[in-house]
């Protein structure tokens, strides 16, 4: 294995690791959004048992639906650009390995 091969490889690693923590991370957020959702229809769930009356068990219904489309239409635009800089991160790092290659080639 000559050292361009080397550096290659190690160039690799690099990007593994770098993509493997931003996946990660994008992991853990999706998580904590689980958490907030789980934690919104607990305490709405328990304000619909409690509704004295149907007008106030629709209201509650409605504020409920709101604060967790809220979130739902949060976590895709978060996704969604979590997965574009991904996306671009990767071609990015695949352009600048391309590019090495060839000059090795020359």
């Amino acid at each position: 294995m000559d050292a361009s091969d080397q550096g290659e490889r190690a160039h690799t690693m690099t990007f593994n690791a770098h993509l493997f923590e931003q996946m990660r991370g994008m992991h853990r957020t999706w998580l904590e959004k689980l958490r907030e959702i789980r934690d919104l229809e607990l305490d709405y769930g328990s304000r619909l048992m409690a509704a004295k009356n149907p007008s106030e068990a629709i209201n509650f219904c409605s504020e409920w639906m709101v604060k967790r489309m809220a979130i739902v239409a949060h976590e895709q635009r978060m996704f969604a650009s979590s997965w574009a800089r991904l996306l671009s991160d990767m071609m990015g790092r695949r352009s600048a390995v391309s590019a090495r290659i060839s000059e090795r080639d020359r």
